[in-house]
């Protein structure tokens, strides 16, 4: 075979070797579907195997003497629900219009999460995930779960087992 020949093989052996890379991280990636939901203008999401329920236009009940990021009480299917104020632990200004709650089961018994607004699920890839940039504070880095890159925008991801009201007023 001549050096050409010799050329062209070892060009399609290398295509066909990066073809192979590419099918194999494409089979390491793993898909996760994520219940989005809005903070002011930025979206937030939280795994949907740990929701499970979403409570529309709720205001919950003060408590007085509460730590700053308990929300308030609802009433939920004959119990009574904290709920965490993830405004307050991300703090920013609190909004007085009703706030969707995401019912979650923590170690200790269910809790709410009050959101802005619940969006849609997203499946969102594995390879399109960043985790947390160093710069971030701690208190905020235990919440966060990193990001997932999407179309014009990041979709940035809560810890639900850091959002535990039990779990948060310990770490206080």
């Amino acid at each position: 075979m001549n050096e050409a020949g010799n050329g062209k093989k070892a060009m399609v052996e290398q295509s066909g070797g990066r073809q192979l890379a590419r099918e194999k991280r494409d089979r390491n990636e793993v898909l996760t579907e994520v219940c989005s939901v809005r903070l002011g203008e930025t979206l937030y999401g939280i795994p949907i195997t740990h929701i499970l329920e979403i409570v529309g236009g709720a205001r919950p009940e003060r408590v007085p003497l509460a730590p700053e990021f308990v929300g308030g009480l609802v009433h939920y299917r004959g119990d009574v629900l904290t709920t965490v104020t993830v405004r307050r632990l991300l703090e920013m200004e609190e909004q007085e219009a009703a706030q969707d709650i995401l019912v979650l089961e923590g170690a200790h018994g269910y809790f709410g999460l009050l959101v802005d607004a619940v969006g849609e699920v997203l499946t969102v890839s594995s390879k399109d995930y960043e985790a947390n940039p160093s710069i971030l504070e701690d208190r905020r880095r235990v919440i966060l779960a990193g990001a997932y890159k999407l179309d014009g925008q990041l979709l940035v991801m809560l810890d639900p087992e850091h959002l535990d009201p039990i779990r948060l007023g310990t770490a206080a």
